[in-house]
């Protein structure tokens, strides 16, 4: 729906949200570990619970700089994200 929410993260994050310290202490439910994730990309001071495209690129551009490597973050951001490798085949130059 252009917007990125809970129930999108359930899809990608289940997994990893139980594997949180907090979840499997008993403290926070799945549910609480995936909304304590989606607020950290939301709007800072005023998380809503949907993040927009603008929102997921301002906060991925902030990752982003702290990362002197291209290569290195394209690596973090499929593995965070269960994306397949980049291929390494070499593509043939047209002649």
């Amino acid at each position: 729906d252009g917007h990125l929410n809970l129930e999108d993260l359930k899809v990608v994050y289940a997994t990893n949200a139980r594997s949180h310290p907090k979840y499997q202490s008993g403290e926070w439910t799945e549910d609480e570990v995936l909304r304590s994730f989606l607020d950290s990309i939301d709007t800072p001071g005023n998380p809503d619970g949907k993040v927009t495209r603008d929102e997921f690129m301002n906060y991925y551009a902030g990752v982003s700089a702290t990362i002197d490597d291209d290569c290195y973050f394209d690596l973090m951001m499929r593995s965070c994200y269960g994306l397949p490798p980049k291929s390494s085949q070499s593509k043939k130059r047209p002649q």
